[in-house]
């Protein structure tokens, strides 16, 4: 079954800028991205995205253009966990799983009918079990950061062994919460995991004097630069590098905030220089 992620128009201008050059379920909060976090939970092999005309060559529905077929069709700007997975899998076709006004999910017989759905909703409703997690202005995403954090290196950790830390003069503290990929390297740095946990992305650096701090998220090929502090809640996003001090931050992937100086409360997004 296809799987295809649509922005709701009642939220996807209150994300922008961030938006402009994604679909809501492209943003990072936690690990993954938001249509990540569905993809491993549905364990669907591919997933697609109903957006704008012009982000559909980067963000398409499918490899080729057409989807045909049975589809869950989800909001981009829900945030999911196991109990809501499971409400979304038992929807019968033309169901449509509703948070009051909000449509969270939706199985449909055939995939053609995205556009009527998302238009004039579905008939058949059913209210989700509990209230969900939406994502609807920036400050939502490194206001729940946290706790995404904590959910995504469950869902990615679970029944994996981490690899060592591999280097005589790091300290760690609490190393049951701290995951490490292959070929991440670390040099004389501290990792402090006692107040949540620490997850180091496939080829990731964290140099020498290094203080992190969890919950922390560094993404593949993510480099901390020397003696930066990394305070919490914080997801260093893919090929990105940071120095300073950071805290409750999000870099969404390949941006640089390599110098020192102080980032707070913020959300990066791809590609900037700071």
């Amino acid at each position: 079954m296809h799987v295809l992620f649509f922005d709701d128009p009642a939220i996807r201008p209150h994300l922008l800028p961030l938006t402009f050059t994604r679909p809501v379920a492209a943003l990072r909060c936690g690990i993954l991205t938001l249509a990540e976090k569905w993809q491993r939970r549905l364990g669907a092999p591919t997933v697609g995205y109903l957006t704008q005309p012009y982000l559909q060559s980067k963000f398409p529905v499918c490899a080729d253009g057409m989807v045909t077929g049975p589809a869950l069709v989800v909001n981009g700007a829900v945030c999911p966990d196991d109990l809501l997975v499971r409400q979304v899998q038992a929807l019968a076709p033309g169901q449509g799983l509703y948070c009051e006004e909000v449509l969270v999910a939706a199985h449909l017989a055939d995939a053609s009918q995205v556009a009527e759905l998302i238009q004039d909703g579905l008939r058949e409703q059913v209210e989700v079990a509990e209230p969900v997690t939406l994502i609807s202005r920036p400050w939502h995403l490194f206001l729940r950061n946290g706790v995404e954090i904590r959910r995504d290196f469950a869902l990615l950790t679970q029944g994996r062994t981490s690899q060592p830390v591999g280097d005589a003069h790091t300290i760690v503290y609490a190393p049951e919460n701290i995951f490490i990929e292959e070929g991440v390297k670390i040099r004389a740095a501290i990792l402090n995991a006692e107040s949540g946990p620490i997850y180091l992305g496939r080829n990731s650096e964290v140099q020498e004097g290094a203080i992190i701090k969890g919950p922390l998220a560094l993404g593949e090929g993510a480099v901390v630069n020397a003696g930066a502090k990394l305070r919490g809640d914080n997801t260093i996003g893919p090929y990105c590098k940071v120095g300073g001090e950071v805290g409750n931050s999000i870099l969404l992937g390949y941006s640089n905030k390599g110098h020192d100086g102080y980032l707070g409360n913020s959300v990066i997004g791809e590609w900037c220089n700071l």
